[in-house]
């Protein structure tokens, strides 16, 4: 893959740039790579632009005078921001390895459908033994427990 098209998959690390909607570069690559973590970690970017807005709505004062509440959310706001834009690079900069490798990481149809392939032992219950080692390590326990 080409350096071009890498730019062009990372296009969401712009949105770190602009305020208010910061975290949400970080919900959508996350729910693109099916990463609970980015999701979570787009959504605490976002919790100081929420509560500033909260704390606009209530307050109704003008926001950014020292002695307020609101001044000092907005200056957390603004330092998780630039934490995010950091972190967002960072991201961004390993995903460029696993667009490089992506035909690693695809799915090989191939594989998924051979019929020749072994299932493994079917013939041995799992369940059976999984039960008999839980009634051996309860047996074990009681035994200690009694002694």
């Amino acid at each position: 893959m080409n350096i071009f098209e890498k730019f062009l998959k990372s296009w969401w690390v712009i949105l770190s740039f602009i305020m208010f909607i910061n975290g949400f570069g970080f919900i959508y690559i996350g729910s693109k790579h099916n990463n609970k973590n980015w999701i979570i970690e787009g959504i605490i970017y976002e919790m100081p632009w929420f509560f500033h807005v909260i704390y606009l709505v209530i307050y109704e004062l003008p926001p950014y005078f020292t002695a307020n509440p609101i001044y000092e959310v907005f200056l957390f706001a603004f330092l998780i921001m630039f934490v995010g834009i950091i972190r967002s690079f960072w991201v961004a900069i390993k995903l460029w390895n696993v667009y490089d490798n992506n035909e690693k990481y695809a799915l090989n149809p191939t594989e998924l459908k051979n019929p020749n392939k072994t299932k493994g032992n079917n013939n041995y219950s799992t369940i059976f033994s999984c039960c008999l080692c839980v009634i051996i390590i309860f047996l074990i326990f009681a035994i200690s427990a009694i002694l």
